[in-house]
């Protein structure tokens, strides 16, 4: 598990594509590209009234886990924490991970279809074709930048900071004080 989160904060700091160049980009280049590669991922984001940081959460809706830092969002926010969620489509389930997220974000309300969806109710409006390929594209970003586990949180610092598993907002906070984090 350890290397895991290595793994993925290695990859998340050097982008696939730029490090197999003949002029690897730097980590806060890579970090860069990965917060203008954001916004065309369209994240499901709760903002925190009074952010200290920004966590980037991959998900799938069939995971426990990710439903439990779902499920209680207002503690996260509430700790400063403004949380934003791409989904990530494991293979062994993909086709389905992908057809129930495209409802989702192509639901009105985001937020609440989000929220409803991690506890087993899917918005009741079809995926469109486009909506798809953007879950598409979220799981393809996941997956080069070294996601493979579910729930997996980045803190959008730089470098980011990357935390498996359905971690506290408390844990987190704790974690990024410490002084390997700093």
């Amino acid at each position: 598990m350890k290397y895991t989160a290595l793994l993925a904060l290695a990859m998340f700091c050097v982008l696939s594509g730029n490090a197999l160049s003949a002029a690897p980009a730097s980590a806060d280049q890579s970090y860069q590209e990965t917060i203008k590669a954001l916004p065309a991922l369209q994240p499901i984001t709760f903002k925190a009234a009074h952010e200290t940081h920004q966590v980037l959460v991959f998900i799938d809706n069939q995971c426990v886990y990710c439903t439990n830092v779902v499920k209680n969002i207002n503690t996260y926010t509430d700790a400063g924490l403004t949380m934003s969620f791409l989904t990530i489509a494991p293979g062994s389930i993909r086709d389905s991970v992908i057809a129930d997220m495209a409802r989702v974000w192509c639901a009105t309300d985001k937020q609440k279809s989000l929220k409803n969806a991690m506890v087993g109710f899917l918005p009741d409006n079809d995926a469109t074709p486009e909506c798809e390929n953007l879950i598409k594209a979220q799981s393809a970003f996941a997956i080069k930048n070294g996601v493979e586990v579910t729930p997996t949180m980045v803190v959008l610092d730089n470098p980011p900071q990357v935390f498996l598993g359905s971690l506290t907002a408390e844990t987190i906070l704790a974690r990024l004080s410490a002084p390997s984090h700093k």
